[in-house]
């Protein structure tokens, strides 16, 4: 199967608390490749725009908040299947739903 690359985002509070580097070495660990990556800090209008599939919803102004909120590291990450692959790697939404060994129970 041919590799794919895909979004992945370490956000304001991973940055914070320091677990940015256990994140990417999991992500590597798990077979990614990462093709390019920076440190950043999202304006409102970029967040907004990010997020506009969420407009709407209850939670989208605190989403925005939250993630104007401090730098947050964008990630082009390549793997095969790379989307089924990383949402497989960072587990279910809630991190208490998710599976033992996931970016989200771990971190």
């Amino acid at each position: 199967m041919a590799t794919v690359v895909t979004l992945g985002m370490i956000k304001p509070d991973a940055v914070a608390s320091g677990k940015a580097g256990l994140i990417i070495a999991h992500l590597q660990r798990e077979g990614f490749v990462i093709r390019a990556a920076r440190l950043v800090r999202m304006t409102r209008p970029q967040a907004a725009a990010f997020y506009e599939v969420h407009r709407g919803r209850p939670f989208y102004a605190e989403l925005v908040e939250f993630m104007t909120s401090g730098p947050c590291f964008p990630m082009a990450l390549e793997n095969e299947d790379a989307v089924k692959a990383f949402r497989t790697a960072i587990g279910a939404t809630d991190p208490a739903e998710a599976e033992p060994g996931t970016v989200r129970k771990l971190y």
